[in-house]
């Protein structure tokens, strides 16, 4: 593979789901911080390997997180399911279309049936009549943000 084809291969072997779910983005405990900071947001689209969300601020992190992922009830009596997995930001870019950050995650570990119940709700999704808003992986871009900057709320 060449360098030129490398740069244009989507890094998700899979189709993405625009699937719109609340998450919380648990970042790691910071030395001298009584907690540890929390990005609550939406995701943009997502797939079994990952996810983006789209933010205003740049909240980019090297390293892991956790990620808190709501499913919608499948019916309005059931309780509702949460997601829970550790993932690595991948990507940091700024969209002047939507005039907002969009954050790349790659999935490292589902926790409990978290991969399942994810399975499950793209499943759904890709059903007959549901299937609008999927993606087929395409070129992704690229900018990591300096090191220096933190998401909102860190010590």
């Amino acid at each position: 593979m060449t360098i030129s084809q490398w740069e244009r291969r989507d890094r998700r072997d899979l189709p993405r789901a625009r699937l719109q779910l609340r998450l919380a983005v648990v970042y790691p405990q910071q030395e001298g911080c009584p907690y540890r900071p929390v990005h609550h947001g939406n995701t943009h689209d997502i797939c079994m390997s990952g996810l983006s969300m789209v933010v205003e601020d740049n909240v980019y992190h090297e390293g892991e997180v956790t990620v808190l992922l709501a499913l919608p009830p499948v019916h309005g009596w059931a309780a509702q399911k949460v997601i829970t997995a550790t993932a690595a930001m991948t990507y940091a870019i700024h969209s002047s279309k939507l005039n907002a950050y969009k954050i790349g995650m790659s999935f490292i570990e589902f926790k409990a049936d978290g991969k399942e119940l994810l399975q499950v709700a793209l499943q759904q999704r890709a059903q007959p009549g549901g299937d609008h808003g999927t993606q087929q992986p395409g070129a992704p871009s690229e900018a990591r943000r300096s090191s220096d900057s933190q998401p909102l709320g860190w010590c």
